[in-house]
């Protein structure tokens, strides 16, 4: 369990970064930007609502491992 909420953290900080990172080259125009922030206007406006989300499975992640580790299993 622990091992997927950390798989699934990675994967919202990445799409985090992404949509950072995108919002970013939009004013350049950047063709790949500007699909990504048309696909989601919100995320790409807040992408610390990713982040915080990928903070909070992490607390979960790391939880979950010493909760195992302490259980002896």
């Amino acid at each position: 369990m622990a091992a997927l909420l950390l798989f699934i953290a990675l994967g919202l900080g990445g799409a985090a970064m992404l949509f950072r990172y995108a919002h970013a080259q939009v004013f350049y125009g950047n063709s790949w930007a500007v699909d990504v922030c048309s696909a989601s206007t919100l995320l790409c406006g807040h992408p610390d609502y990713l982040a915080f989300a990928a903070a909070g499975t992490l607390v979960l992640a790391l939880g979950a491992g010493i909760g195992r580790a302490l259980s002896g299993d």
